[in-house]
């Protein structure tokens, strides 16, 4: 078996540091970055209440025909 060199611990040591402040700044730039993604826009609560109205509208509208068409027979 082979006895390591101090020169490799210390070439090791420096490329495990070099490795870890990559990786550091890499999560630092990533988390920088999230808040900048374009989300896309959320309906606001007067749209939904519009699409909630329409929906309504239709159901009663359905509702209604069925009755008369049972009315009928």
């Amino acid at each position: 078996m082979e006895n390591f060199n101090i020169g490799d611990i210390i070439s090791t040591i420096i490329m495990l540091l070099i490795f870890i402040a990559i990786f550091y700044v890499m999560i630092k730039m990533i988390k920088k970055l999230k808040p900048l993604a374009t989300l896309p826009p959320q309906d606001t609560l007067l749209q939904k209440v519009d699409g909630l109205t329409t929906r309504v509208d239709n159901l009663e509208l359905q509702v209604k025909k069925l009755s008369e068409r049972h009315n009928s027979k």
